[in-house]
């Protein structure tokens, strides 16, 4: 085998997360091409296999199984040219940590075989399921609540002439315009509850992460479209130049005519942050005023008086990971990050036992107990979990 096998960790895990070049996928391709049937192409199943199963042993047949599969699945029995990248619907989850990557053929061969991902969990099993639905919870302007996840499909409520519909997909939209009767209502999406998809009268769409709240008018009218947020949300934001459409958090506003950007104001996090992935937009804090292009990030620390730093090197697939139902780590991630969003989703609280050095990077699906994300960060090396009722106590790896 050629590439040293740190290479070839980096290659699989840019290729399932479909962020590799074009150049990295050939030198993938050629590689699995290469290996034929080297037996160096199955230690890897082997050496997975084991870091995520110590107490379960792997048979020759079932390594000889996953290993086909690999073959198939990667196209190794088609020309070069010819090879196409393995559709993410098949893998059901793409897990990363550090330099230990859960190989193609393992996710390919169980998934396969039709074991759930997400398992039934019982009390003497201390593990977490992951958001089934959402349990978002709206506030009219009367100060009426309504729990989303508690309704049938059809219509929630009405606001003046603007009607709030619950559609089947999940969607919660406004339909309809009252600029003399004009309330504001709330949605707050707490933690353990999957994100929102909301439509706003003007048909701006607004996705709402876990943890956070979204205050906007029931129709929008005057010279300006304005909400207000804590916490994330990701905005799709129709265009209407007479009436610019701003986001407020606190002395912060992001001001846009039409576009779509990605808006981080958590109170946990170190800094607020703005990422545009289309069109433009123009953040202010106080007296200080930046113009982002796509795929720039305006980041706020929290608590600076004023100040706002934009960066180019921005990992879009990152900031975007949660609507995509994904845990994803760029290089030299912290623990801290990852327990903050792991608090968010899974709705719980976090201990730690000690300092944790080690960083990580790579990508984990949503969907599955807690237990097994856990378990991928172990495999590590740098650090160890226990989950005690609703908390998860991170602790240091012994050396």
């Amino acid at each position: 085998m050629a590439l040293p096998k740190e290479r070839v960790f980096y290659l699989l895990e840019a290729y399932i997360s479909e962020r590799s070049t074009a150049a990295e996928e050939d030198e993938l391709m050629a590689w699995i091409l290469k290996a034929g049937e080297d037996a160096g192409l199955k230690d890897f199943v082997w050496d997975i296999w084991n870091q995520q199963h110590p107490a379960k042993q792997l048979s020759d047949a079932d390594c000889n199984t996953i290993y086909a599969r690999v073959m198939q699945a990667s196209g190794a029995a088609r020309p070069a040219a010819k090879i196409r990248r393995i559709r993410m619907s098949v893998i059901t989850a793409a897990a990363v940590a550090a330099a230990v990557v859960l190989f193609t053929g393992y996710y390919v061969y169980f998934s396969s075989t039709k074991q759930p991902v997400v398992t039934a969990i019982s009390p003497s099993q201390k593990d977490i399921a992951p958001p089934s639905a959402s349990k978002a919870v709206l506030t009219l302007a009367d100060g009426t609540s309504i729990e989303v996840d508690g309704t049938a499909d059809g219509k929630l409520a009405m606001q003046g002439n603007v009607s709030i519909v619950k559609r089947s997909n999940g969607e919660i939209a406004y339909t309809g315009n009252d600029t003399k009767a004009v309330g504001y209502n709330t949605f707050h999406v707490p933690r353990g509850s999957k994100p929102l998809n909301l439509i706003l009268s003007d048909s701006s769409r607004v996705w709402l992460n876990v943890g956070s709240s979204l205050t906007y008018p029931t129709a929008f009218s005057g010279k300006e479209r304005r909400v207000t947020i804590p916490g994330e949300a990701y905005f799709e934001v129709a265009h209407n130049a007479a009436m610019p459409f701003r986001v407020q958090h606190d002395d912060v506003t992001i001001s846009v005519l039409g576009t779509h950007f990605n808006v981080n104001t958590y109170e946990d996090e170190a800094a607020e942050r703005i990422t545009l992935l289309e069109g433009s937009v123009r953040v202010n804090k106080k007296n200080v005023s930046k113009l982002l292009v796509p795929g720039q990030q305006a980041s706020i620390s929290h608590g600076a008086t004023n100040g706002i730093n934009v960066s180019d090197k921005v990992n879009v697939e990152e900031v975007m990971a949660w609507r995509d139902g994904k845990f994803r780590f760029s290089e030299n991630t912290d623990i801290g990050t990852i327990m903050r969003q792991i608090s968010r989703w899974y709705n719980v609280d976090i201990e730690y036992k000690g300092s944790i050095s080690q960083r990580f990077w790579g990508t984990i699906s949503k969907d599955v107990n807690v237990s097994r994300v856990l378990k991928i960060l172990e495999a590590t090396g740098g650090v160890k979990f226990r989950v005690e009722e609703n908390r998860i106590v991170v602790i240091p790896a012994m050396p």
